[in-house]
């Protein structure tokens, strides 16, 4: 299994829009790996998490194929992860080329809802792009067969935010994007599941946040606990992703910090297999 990673920034990017600060400053003096757009990945060629407005930069730039995607997961409704307008962009008139099946998106009924507000724009959508509603800890396969759960997140109350473990293969991937400490009930469904590949919400860097998001200490806690569990093992890779543009880090800086932990750090347009 391959994750590569198109968006790698909190809902901002960074550096973001209209922003002076310390980060956003050393981001533009840099670039390379310090840019970071919009949250987005993609698990092989044709599974995709979350639709940012970003996504026709990640087309454009970092060389994202959206023709073989079948899939999409999203995690929740915040704009940074789905923005539904551009599903349109998958009807006649726009696309050419497309195979004759729909593209199936997965989400809560609040994404839902976004969507359905969105394709009133797109007489017809419904023939080239399908939302299917789920709930937390239901398990269903997409078409090419991966066995998809949905875990209940810590995000954005009382929307039930999703995290999503991906199985395919006997390879099996956490994604935990956006989230604080994971809820007790996603401790126990995890029990016992080893994890080839952990991917975790570190938007506040080295602030203290637990809830809602998460930081150097959050994710170590929850590490801790992933071992202990025995999710996570000596094989695991477990990747740090979801950064927001606080005090002076830079991409270096961050990995000069959590490398020696065993940590990976994401960057818009890096890849990793297991």
């Amino acid at each position: 299994m391959k994750i590569t990673y198109y968006g790698t920034s909190a809902s901002e990017a960074w550096p973001a829009l209209f922003c002076g600060c310390r980060a956003c400053g050393l981001a533009r003096k840099l670039g390379g790996k310090n840019i970071r757009s919009r949250s987005q990945a993609l698990v092989d060629t044709s599974l995709l998490l979350d639709f940012p407005p970003d996504t026709g930069y990640h087309v454009q730039h970092l060389g994202l194929n959206l023709r073989p995607v079948r899939t999409v997961l999203i995690t929740h409704s915040h704009h940074d992860h789905f923005f539904p307008y551009d599903l349109g962009m998958r009807m006649p008139g726009f696309a050419e080329g497309l195979g004759d099946y729909r593209l199936l998106v997965y989400g809560n009924e609040t994404t839902e809802a976004k969507f359905r507000e969105a394709s009133k724009l797109y007489q017809g959508i419904g023939e080239f792009v399908e939302f299917r509603k789920i709930q937390p800890f239901e398990t269903f396969f997409t078409e090419d067969r991966y066995e998809v759960t949905s875990l209940l997140a810590d995000h954005n109350q009382p929307e039930k935010s999703l995290m999503y473990l991906i199985k395919k293969e006997g390879r099996q991937l956490l994604y935990a994007h956006d989230t604080g400490i994971f809820p007790e009930c996603t401790w126990e469904f995890l029990e016992g599941t080893h994890l080839d590949f952990v991917s975790l919400d570190c938007t506040a860097l080295s602030r203290d946040w637990r809830q809602g998001h998460m930081g150097f200490k959050a994710v170590d806690e929850v590490r801790d606990r992933l071992r202990q569990m025995g999710c996570v093992g000596r094989d695991t890779l477990v990747a740090l992703n979801h950064f927001a543009h606080f005090g002076d880090f830079t991409h270096e800086k961050i990995c000069e910090m959590e490398n020696p932990k065993g940590y990976e750090v994401a960057y818009d347009g890096c890849s990793f297999e297991f």
